[in-house]
């Protein structure tokens, strides 16, 4: 009977366990969006007083306060980006997103187009595939997962002679694959599970961008019944992995 008792109290505890996760991922998604809302009226008045005062008093002021006025609507606008992408996150797998076959060429080439600047600043390679299969998904969220996962290598990649971003798309029995990979400095073990936490970046990489464009790609793949994961070696780059079911 103990026995019995044991194994029915082993046998439950995966789903209890799924159920209070469950519960702390709906909890921390309605504190973003009520954050991120709440964020926005004070962020508009900022920006707003700031252009004022570039317009109206901006001639008065000497290098050093120019310098200053422009940190600050820097800042704005960075604030003004994260909570945008604080509201899409917490929007992804709500009614509304239609998905059906997309071209990832298409999508890929609009990419290729956006950060032409950077990847000629960097001297990168961005390969796109000649040939890949439709995906079924929604384009905002497949836009979303192929540029994250490019802007991600070109944050942080480090320093290579001949840097390279190399995007894959297959088509398996049940899925469609996409991998994206990098020859930089790669992922240290101990992060490869932290990376895709919210805010969360590599041990001893430079603070670039908002955090979250790793936790957006596995949000958009869970939501779709999908996978996310990474591979590498420290030093020897590293291969993002994405899963997306075919129907």
């Amino acid at each position: 009977m103990q026995r019995s008792m044991h194994s029915v109290v082993v046998e439950m505890d995966p789903k209890s366990s799924s159920e209070a996760r469950d519960r702390r991922v709906e909890e921390l998604e309605h504190c973003v969006r009520a954050l991120a809302h709440d964020l926005r009226s004070p962020l508009v008045s900022l920006l707003g007083f700031a252009r004022l005062l570039r317009q109206e008093y901006g001639a008065q002021l000497d290098e050093t306060g120019l310098h200053f006025l422009d940190r600050i609507e820097q800042a704005g606008l960075t604030m003004e980006s994260l909570v945008e992408e604080l509201l899409d996150f917490s929007r992804i797998g709500r009614a509304g997103e239609q998905r059906f076959l997309v071209d990832p060429q298409e999508v890929l080439r609009q990419l290729q187009a956006e950060l032409k600047p950077r990847l000629e600043a960097s001297g990168t390679r961005l390969e796109i595939p000649e040939d890949a299969p439709l995906v079924f998904c929604d384009r905002t969220r497949l836009y979303q997962i192929l540029s994250n996962l490019i802007r991600n290598a070109l944050d942080h990649m480090g320093a290579c002679a001949r840097p390279v971003v190399q995007v894959s798309i297959q088509e398996r029995d049940d899925a469609h694959h996409i991998s994206v990979a990098d020859n930089g400095r790669g992922v240290l073990p101990a992060d490869r599970e932290r990376i895709f936490e919210l805010f969360q970046q590599g041990t001893g990489c430079a603070r670039r961008g908002s955090g979250m464009g790793l936790a957006i790609v596995r949000k958009i793949a869970s939501t779709y019944g999908g996978h996310v994961w990474v591979e590498s070696e420290p030093g020897a780059g590293c291969c993002f992995h994405v899963t997306l079911p075919r129907s």
